[in-house]
């Protein structure tokens, strides 16, 4: 039985060797990554009802539907990009940086795809509360706090869910926020709690407003129907101002601006242009 076991073990390993030589030749056949235009007949992935699932649509032409996956969180999409599964996922640059401080062998393609503007959403015709919430988001931005809380985030930050005040028991009732916490530094999910750029402006708009910020946490493209139902008051979780989302909901002035959506690749697949 021993030597059966030392054949199959042989078998095995010459077995595995193969498959290594294969991908390696593989990898070293394939060109490396330049640009932005190498993208468009390559296996790419984004995060569904996201900008980046719909720039990747625009890159990709016709063939999106055979070449494009898209999931519900980033970080499975960057799973399938260290699994060799896509060449490419496009995303908003912050989050990427974020990934490729704690994944190894990730890299930004120099040029990006687009710049947008993230803002809140509201029900259609909510103009009360985006007129309240427009207010507080002025006053922040004239006293500093939200240049505070930005630049707190894009730096290595330590903050606990217990440090951000949600006003707890306001006498002016609840302002629920929909939000989709895998998106850091904007949301993130720590324990039982969140953090993050929009979670600490969301809490500092609840208490100008006398009010208790409620967090519930959804996939990205259920926020719009959240919010249209009513069974949120806002959603705020990076979202880009578009004229197509313009048509189903109201947004609050801009609290971004300038943010790049990127390319993030492999490393070792990826020669940068000189200089860069």
């Amino acid at each position: 039985m021993r030597k059966s076991g030392r054949a199959f073990g042989g078998f095995a390993v010459f077995t595995l060797w193969a498959v290594l030589v294969l991908l390696a030749g593989a990898s070293q056949g394939a060109e490396k990554l330049t640009g932005i235009d190498q993208l468009k007949d390559q296996k790419l992935a984004a995060q569904r009802g996201t900008i980046g699932h719909f720039l990747a649509e625009d890159l990709l032409g016709e063939d999106s539907k055979a070449l494009l996956t898209t999931y519900e969180k980033y970080v499975d999409a960057i799973a399938a990009l260290r699994q060799g599964k896509v060449r490419a996922v496009i995303m908003d640059e912050a989050p990427a940086q974020r990934f490729l401080r704690s994944v190894e062998n990730l890299a930004l393609m120099h040029e990006s795809l687009s710049e947008e503007s993230y803002a809140i959403g509201f029900r259609k015709g909510n103009t009360e509360l985006r007129e309240r919430v427009d207010e507080a988001l002025a006053a922040m931005k004239a006293d500093g706090t939200l240049a505070a809380i930005i630049d707190k985030y894009n730096g290595d930050f330590s903050v606990k869910p217990e440090d951000i005040d949600l006003n707890k028991g306001a006498r002016g009732g609840k302002l629920i926020m929909g939000t989709e916490a895998g998106f850091a530094p904007y949301e993130l999910k720590v324990g039982s709690g969140y953090i993050g750029i929009d979670i600490e402006m969301a809490a500092g708009i609840a208490k100008r407003l006398d009010k208790e910020l409620v967090i519930e946490n959804m996939n990205f493209d259920a926020l719009p129907m959240a919010v249209s139902s009513g069974k949120v008051d806002m959603i705020c979780a990076g979202i880009t101002v578009t004229e197509d989302r313009k048509k189903n909901m109201d947004f609050s002035a801009n609290y971004v601006e300038g943010a790049r959506q990127v390319a993030v690749v492999r490393a070792d697949d990826y020669e940068a242009p000189a200089g860069k």
